[in-house]
């Protein structure tokens, strides 16, 4: 007979056993299967489970998991203990590991000068003419890597029944419906097609079948346990419950809630198999989401008491079913020796572009912690689904790197939105719209082509090609043709005398060298030709400003960029060198010369950020014209001013800033702090003096939210100056250089 002990929040079915029933119709030493549930987050509950199992001298003959229960599953089968699944759990670091993007100063250097261009980093692809989204939000690159690390020591185990534990994982067919046990294969591949939540990760495909979370067919999987020979099952749901009508409150909950009718009614199903000599532990964990893995001690140690609750009755277990001692996995170096190195590359790009980024040859020793960076490096190149890596042996039992890189199905032609707005509260505001579009992959040496257009306080078309010219991308070319019109205000004292729009029409072409993943040099020429027009004010300022413009110039610009984030800071640097040449024989109007340099130092303690950012500008000559003046005023650029209230041949500018991070989340990162600042603008370069310094400060609260940077401040002058700003985008513009 089945017997149910009740207890507040878990519920317990628990089978006691006659000895002499026991001698009669089981033998001598049953075998025990565990059964374990998915339910993101919750599973941390499988390991309080399992550490209560070992502690009372269970033995565990066979496991079959769904989602989180397939991982933890996975790394028990493969022989870790209890205690060693909970460090790995604990120390995880969740947040990097359900991302996809690299590390910024593995970015190129090509994608963080298009990061500050269109603040929305959410795109979507284009096919003949037809919007196409990626199969998941999360692509699993970071989660693929993290489960082949984990799983390393018996990634050459290939039949599931052969790991220190039997196992099986449980996906669900996406084109069907049906559930697919995964018996061999790849344990990670297996593992990661088993927790593909729908609509959240990319599904993985596993010998021609699209496979997505096995809780959508098989939340509980007792049955498959017991197919494998379990006598007796020890089933953990972990799964959440159904939501109460009180509960249904958003558009979230009433999305969790579909879920939970396909989980739940799997899982009941399952319920319903265990016969009176198994176990059924549901932990309490009402408190608890899939995605609190920050509560993981907690949830791991209410799987504990579950398992706890019927002592007695699993004691009884131990008795005809003692642990024994199963070997951990043999740890893996931190480096290996590589015999051969195999690439799967399905993308136009040449294969010359991987291998030479992931820097292995046959005969090297690899060092694992370089090996992942060089395949985030990969992976930045924005044009696969993902970057994976396996070691495997040939049929002459070499050790070697087999690198899987399939191109992104979305791909390679996306559209991206852009909004920026910002206010005074005083009555001004601005706002830019954009959109690009932009063709990456467009030949086999990775040629890039980019449509922009901007409307608002800035408006502009224009067509970008970039064309790394070697396989390492060291050597670039890049053209340009632009029209653009701008407006800005001139200002006398805390007085808006006038308005002016600069207009005009031009292109550059140059060529570069990117000497790494965080420094660059280019050399551009830059041509073009337009007007500066008088919009508003006294009509006599027409003689002064109305002009025709001749734009003729050589560029230097060097890059080094290793911020961890170009909004909010916590750590690296920026060093940016401008230095700009126009002759009339360029075909530029006048001659004038102009060197800029800017950066920012970020550096933590904690949660607590220091940040240094400096700006130098100086015209040779006092010689440039109008539209290439230095700009000061505005959050973080002398706050207490209006934007852009100071224009000058010259510029000065030092901001420190403090800030602390309010929140744990990358994805909606909250910041509070404050800036001291100090400079001033210049007409001529003899009138420049410490003495004329303007100083000051401010207090802002600012997020990084899906939409780009967000910042709410104040600010105040020496000159009593009172300002607040609100910015949706970015408010450091330190003018066309930027």
């Amino acid at each position: 007979m089945k017997r149910f002990f009740i207890i507040p929040s878990v519920l317990i079915l628990i089978g006691w056993f006659a000895p002499s029933a026991m001698a009669s119709q089981a033998p001598a030493e049953p075998r025990v299967g565990l059964a374990l549930s998915g339910g993101g987050a919750r599973g941390g509950a499988h390991i309080g489970v399992l550490e209560a199992l070992e502690e009372m001298g269970i033995g565990v003959d066979y496991i079959a998991g769904t989602s989180m229960g397939a991982v933890i599953g996975s790394m028990y089968a493969s022989g870790y203990s209890a205690a060693e699944i909970r460090g790995v759990f604990e120390t995880m670091d969740w947040e990097w590991a359900l991302s996809d993007k690299p590390e910024r100063v593995d970015w190129t250097m090509r994608s963080k000068e298009l990061e500050s261009q269109f603040l929305v980093p959410l795109r979507v692809g284009l096919n003949k003419g037809k919007i196409q989204l990626p199969l998941g939000a999360i692509e699993g690159q970071h989660l693929d890597q993290v489960l082949r690390e984990i799983l390393l020591p018996v990634v050459e185990t290939r039949d599931f029944d052969d790991l220190p534990i039997p196992f099986r994982a449980v996906a669900t067919d996406l084109a069907s419906g049906e559930a697919v046990v995964l018996t061999e294969g790849s344990l990670p591949d297996a593992v990661r097609a088993s927790m593909s939540v729908p609509g959240v990760f990319s599904p993985v495909e596993i010998h021609g079948r699209l496979l997505v979370d096995g809780g959508m067919a098989n939340n509980l999987p007792v049955d498959i346990v017991r197919e494998m020979g379990a006598d007796i099952v020890i089933a953990v749901d972990i799964s959440s419950q159904m939501l109460s009508r009180e509960q249904l409150t958003s558009v979230l909950s009433v999305t969790e809630q579909l879920t939970n009718f396909l989980t739940r009614r799997t899982t009941e199903e399952q319920i319903e198999r265990l016969g009176p000599g198994d176990y059924l532990l549901v932990p309490d964990l009402g408190g608890f989401s899939s995605a609190d893995f920050l509560n993981a001690p907690n949830i791991i140690e209410k799987g504990a008491e579950a398992a706890f609750l019927p002592e007695l009755a699993l004691r009884e277990l131990a008795d005809v079913r003692p642990a024994r001692t199963i070997d951990s996995p043999d740890p893996v170096a931190g480096e290996v020796t590589v015999e051969f190195v195999e690439l799967d590359n399905r993308s136009v790009l040449t294969d010359d572009i991987i291998l030479s980024r992931l820097d292995v040859q046959p005969g090297d020793t690899v060092d694992f912690a370089t090996l992942d960076r060089n395949v985030d490096t990969i992976y930045g190149l924005d044009v696969f689904r993902s970057v994976t890596y396996s070691l495997e042996q040939n049929d002459e039992g070499e050790t070697g790197l087999r690198v899987k890189a399939p191109a992104r199905e979305w791909g390679p032609n996306y559209l991206q939105f852009g909004l920026e707005l910002s206010s005074n509260f005083s009555g001004d505001s601005d706002f830019i719209l954009g959109a690009a579009y932009t063709r990456n992959a467009l030949n086999r040496l990775g040629g890039e082509l980019r449509l922009i257009g901007k409307l608002g306080r800035e408006d502009e078309l224009s067509i970008d090609f970039y064309q790394p010219v070697d396989s390492k991308a060291n050597w670039f070319t890049e053209s340009e043709v632009y029209w653009s019109r701008e407006n800005y205000r001139l200002w006398e004292g805390d007085r808006n005398v006038a308005g002016l729009e600069v207009s005009g029409l031009g292109g550059s072409v140059g060529f570069g060298r990117n000497f790494s993943t965080t420094d660059r040099l280019r050399l551009s020429y830059v041509f073009g030709r337009g007007n500066l027009e008088l919009v508003t004010g006294d009509p006599e300022f027409a003689d002064q400003y109305d002009q025709d413009l001749e734009v003729g110039e050589l560029e230097f610009q060097y890059i080094h960029d290793s911020l961890d984030s170009i909004w909010f800071p916590t750590s690296g640097m920026q060093h940016r060198l401008h230095y700009l040449h126009a002759t009339e024989g360029l075909g530029a109007d006048s001659d004038y010369r102009q060197v800029l340099v800017n950066g920012t130092l970020a550096f933590s303690i904690g949660a607590n950020t220091g940040a240094l950012n400096y700006e130098l500008g100086y015209s040779l000559d006092d010689a440039a014209s109008i539209e290439r003046w230095y700009r000061l005023g505005g959050f973080g650029r002398l706050s207490g001013l209006a934007p852009d209230q100071l224009l000058g041949q010259h510029v000065a500018l030092g901001t420190l800033a403090f800030y602390r991070r309010l929140t744990d989340w990358e994805r909606l990162s909250a910041f509070a702090g404050a800036t001291i600042e100090a400079g001033n603008v210049w007409d001529d370069s003899d009138s420049i003096a410490v003495d004329d310094l303007r100083y000051s400060g401010s207090l802002f609260v600012g997020a990084q939210t899906p939409l780009g940077p967000v910042y709410v401040a104040v600010g105040y002058s020496d000159s009593h100056d009172f300002a607040a700003y609100f910015y949706l985008g970015n408010p450091f513009r330190v003018g066309r250089f930027d």
